[in-house]
């Protein structure tokens, strides 16, 4: 062969392979385009016959935002029961009115209260870890006013902390009744815990406060020593708030440094007007 033809044949085998790649190539890169908008497409078609059969079989129910405690207190001298928590079946307030007439006279040293309005009452705040935890809630004009103390406490370095507040009737005869099998009778109970339908809790104007750099003070004679009640003993009146059982009070209950009360409002001073 002479060289020439030689050479003209090996120039136009490179170029027939660089063709039949440059084909190849585009090939590929058309199946591969074609196969991602297949894939994405079908990826869609899926999701959404998912969300569909989703929306028609599974419909979805809005949350409550009613919360129930669960758990009581066993000792408000003490510290908190360790009772296994009770499913909320009714997180509505019970009716002690109609149980407790509001003219009933005073049982045990205690006055009788209805229980507030509470669908108009709001969260101030959570106490307790996983199944002992509870959501709290005041009226609200008390609950702002709370707001407004724990953030001038805040700024003088004072940590206080809502560990109770609203409480209804059936949460209140629980604890009632293990203060009586706690002390032994009704009347020694009554000493450091109301009977159901007595109680300042049912008003959501009073509630239970701790140190929260001090928690194992927490519902106990012990919070009279924290910077906490030395700090509410100076400014709680300034934002409506007044302690309910004080030392040697005319009730004869015992004295509870964390329970106070709110009467920073008309209303809420005639809740306990037959105190003053």
């Amino acid at each position: 062969m002479e060289p020439g033809k030689s050479l003209t044949t090996k120039i136009s085998n490179r170029t027939l392979l660089i063709v039949l790649v440059s084909i190849m190539k585009n090939s590929l890169l058309k199946l591969w385009q074609r196969w991602w908008f297949l894939s994405l497409a079908t990826l869609i078609s899926v999701g959404i016959c998912l969300n569909a059969y989703i929306g028609i079989h599974l419909p979805l129910e809005k949350p409550s935002v009613n919360f129930q405690t669960t758990s009581v207190y066993t000792a408000k001298s003490h510290q908190f029961s360790t009772l296994k928590p009770i499913p909320s079946q009714n997180p509505q307030p019970t009716s002690s009115p109609k149980n407790i007439p509001i003219n009933s006279a005073p049982s045990l040293g205690h006055f009788p209260y209805q229980e507030g309005n509470f669908s108009k009452m709001l969260f101030v705040g959570s106490y307790g870890q996983r199944e002992y935890q509870r959501f709290e809630r005041l009226m609200p004009e008390a609950a702002f006013a709370l707001m407004k103390l724990t953030n001038a406490a805040r700024d003088e370095g004072v940590w206080i902390i809502p560990v109770s507040c609203f409480r209804n009737s059936e949460d209140q005869r629980k604890l009632f009744t293990a203060q009586i099998q706690r002390r032994g009778s009704r009347e020694a109970a009554a000493k450091s815990s109301a009977p159901p339908g007595y109680s300042e809790h049912h008003t959501g104007y009073a509630l239970d406060l701790a140190d929260g750099h001090s928690p194992q003070q927490d519902v106990s004679l012990e919070f009279a020593k924290t910077e906490a009640f030395k700090w509410m003993n100076l400014r709680a009146k300034e934002f409506g708030f007044e302690l309910s059982f004080p030392e040697n009070n005319s009730q004869g209950v015992n004295y509870e440094p964390w329970h106070w009360r709110f009467v920073g409002t008309a209303e809420s001073s005639e809740v306990f007007r037959h105190l003053h």
